[in-house]
């Protein structure tokens, strides 16, 4: 019952890595229901064809980005790691087993530098999304949108006054506008006048991170934040817009 059992790890086998991926992974379902192929074309004006040194395949890098957004991998030499012993993250990107993984380095620079003034992460997060359109996994007929502040990586110390433009005041200026013409058509008095809203207003603005917005609230902690909001497809839980603004 107890015999001493041999190492087995340095013997040669046959092995298909498709077969060692079970049927039910996630990562099957999604392989099975996006085509990331588009990202070809979407991307070929970037690169240059006919000089320079060989490029990371892009789908293969937005592909590495994708898994490790979807499995909360936050640093990318951590996610390359993964993907060296995680034989579902190899099949999900096209490699086999003894296929050398791109270096972090080389994943971070391209993620930072090539794409960086460009909008090809929306324009790849939407066309995913008109995919799940056509295979009716998103119908649209109900959505919900909510929000949640993200902590900014700046010190909550280190800021300096500055003015901000009322972002708001035009929407309420038209939306005022509509309804004084509603309520005339309907044959009502029209409202009061609402007082007059300032153009803009001081804030606190990060010297470390001047995007993110500075965030005072009974209950919550003081600090620079982003306001992120999601929207969500009610037949099958997918996102379907995300948009940031300062908190």
């Amino acid at each position: 019952m107890l015999r001493d059992k041999s190492p087995t790890q340095s013997e040669l086998e046959f092995v298909c890595i498709n077969e060692l991926v079970p049927s039910d992974h996630l990562l099957r379902k999604i392989d099975k229901t996006i085509d990331f192929e588009f990202i070809h074309d979407l991307v070929k004006d970037l690169y240059c064809p006919d000089n320079g040194r060989p490029a990371l395949d892009p789908t293969l890098m937005f592909k590495l980005l994708f898994l490790g957004y979807l499995y909360g991998v936050r640093s990318e030499r951590q996610l390359i790691r993964e993907v060296q012993v995680n034989v579902a993250y190899r099949w999900f990107l096209g490699l086999n087993l003894t296929d050398k993984i791109p270096d972090a380095s080389t994943l971070s620079q391209n993620r930072r530098r090539r794409f960086n003034d460009s909008d090809v992460y929306q324009q790849i997060f939407d066309e995913i999304v008109f995919q799940a359109m056509k295979r009716k996994l998103v119908s649209g007929k109900t959505l919900y949108t909510d929000s949640t502040h993200l902590k900014a990586n700046a010190n909550k110390n280190k800021w300096v006054k500055a003015k901000a433009q009322n972002a708001t005041r035009e929407y309420m200026a038209d939306l005022e506008d509509a309804i004084a013409e509603d309520r005339i058509v309907h044959g009502k008095k029209p409202l009061p006048p609402r007082s007059e809203e300032p153009q803009s207003r001081e804030i606190k603005e990060s010297t470390t991170d001047p995007d993110s917005g500075y965030m005072v609230r009974d209950g919550k902690p003081k600090g620079f934040f982003y306001l992120d909001h999601r929207t969500v497809d009610g037949r099958a839980n997918i996102i379907t817009d995300v948009a940031w603004q300062r908190s």
